[in-house]
């Protein structure tokens, strides 16, 4: 037989297309139909082909479903079209083969060779469907078909001893079975424990080899590295280590440096929340001594009088406070004449009905000036007038009752 180019056939191959001129099985004879379909297929592919066409069949025998697909293979529809494709991809090599025939001596040719090797049933689903092959020769294929079909249902049928001594034979196998599976399994038993001993030792045995081969490897490439290879890849490595340490040393210079000047952060706000403290602390000191004083001035008993009210004595020098609210000052006019003095106010010009504060400063001994609660060009003049004339000037650091009697314990001092 001619070697054909193997490959399966899809719908649009030259096997099942619709442009290799070949018959269709609803173009083919009726007559032909049962041998075409009872034996080109099995039972089990017919079974299969009425499941998909959801065919239902009574009777499972296989003559039941023949006669089903029969019927249905003489008209062109999805279900021929169908069984046409089933038996196509079953037989597309000896379909190749046929197609390479053009004339019906060729055919012929074919058919003979297919029957001499007893492939009877796909030789004669391509000589069916074959453009040129004549009635006469689908005709002797089809008596052939028979003919082969009645030998080999004969050659099937056994005799009526047959079964007898099959069943004789099967009986007489499966004493011969069991007693060889049971001599089987005794040596089997008794050599188990070598076996597995032995194997146990391979394993053993096997575990060192592999790492002697490994170290052997091993050996043989740092063998084929030159030494001068291998120092390359050193120094690249201790660049790459160099290179990352160098990186770490720089982020922790960083964070250093800014730990460093958080501390001196803290430092200055340390110092100067301590200045702070120590101001609040003397102008406590100094508040509680004026109260001290204030409370024992009416006391005439008191052997302390002396001593309290001799400490501060302004023996009538003027004070005068520039800036801060109207609030306050009652109370330090009140200290001030207490103290022998006397007592004068000015805002630093907020309010115009005010005389000039250069008027106001030259009557002036001591001037005192808070730095909460005064415009810095008041206090500019204030500063400039004091240095100009040698007049004092005290600094408040608030325009507080406390701040005021630290001011006058100071300047009793």
């Amino acid at each position: 037989m001619d070697t054909a180019k193997e490959y399966k056939p899809t719908d649009n191959s030259p096997v099942t297309g619709n442009h290799d001129g070949r018959r269709k099985i609803w173009q083919i004879d009726r007559s032909c139909h049962d041998s075409l379909i009872g034996t080109c297929l099995s039972l089990r592919e017919l079974e299969g082909l009425c499941r998909k066409l959801k065919i239902s069949v009574e009777n499972p025998a296989k003559d039941a479903v023949l006669r089903s697909l029969v019927g249905i293979a003489g008209e062109p529809s999805a279900a021929a079209r169908r069984l046409h494709k089933l038996l196509d991809r079953k037989y597309w090599h000896t379909i190749l083969h046929f197609t390479a025939a053009h004339s019906t001596a060729a055919l012929e040719t074919r058919w003979k060779e297919a029957a001499a090797t007893d492939e009877l049933a796909g030789a004669f689903w391509a000589l069916a469907t074959h453009p040129h092959a004549s009635a006469e020769l689908l005709d002797r294929a089809h008596e052939e078909m028979h003919k082969a079909a009645h030998l080999a249902g004969s050659a099937r049928r056994p005799d009526s001893a047959a079964p007898t001594r099959l069943r004789q034979a099967s009986a007489w196998a499966t004493k011969q079975s069991v007693d060889d599976e049971s001599r089987a399994g005794a040596q089997i038993a008794n050599r188990k424990f070598p076996i597995r001993r032995r194997r146990g030792h391979r394993v053993l045995a096997q575990t060192p080899a592999e790492d002697l081969d490994r170290v052997r490897e091993r050996l043989a490439a740092l063998e084929r590295e030159s030494l001068a290879l291998r120092l390359r890849k050193q120094v690249e490595d201790y660049a790459a280590l160099l290179a990352s340490e160098r990186l770490r040393a720089e982020r922790a210079e960083a964070s250093v440096s800014e730990w460093r000047q958080l501390a001196m952060k803290n430092g200055d706000g340390h110092q100067h929340l301590a200045g702070q403290l120590a101001d609040l602390q003397a102008e406590r000191e100094a508040l509680e001594t004026m109260l001290k004083r204030l409370l024992l001035e009416d006391c005439g008993t008191c052997v302390e009088r002396e001593d309290c009210l001799a400490g501060i004595n302004l023996s009538g020098r003027c004070i005068l406070f520039v800036g801060g609210g109207t609030r306050q000052c009652a109370h330090f006019h009140a200290l001030v004449e207490r103290q022998n003095g006397r007592f004068v106010h000015h805002d630093g010009g907020l309010n115009g009905d005010r005389p000039p504060l250069g008027m106001i400063l030259s009557q002036a001994d001591v001037v005192f000036c808070p730095l909460d609660s005064v415009s810095h060009d008041a206090a500019d003049r204030v500063r400039q007038f004091c240095n100009r004339h040698e007049k004092r000037l005290v600094m408040l650091p608030s325009a507080s009752l406390a701040a005021f009697s630290r001011g006058l314990t100071e300047l009793a001092a």
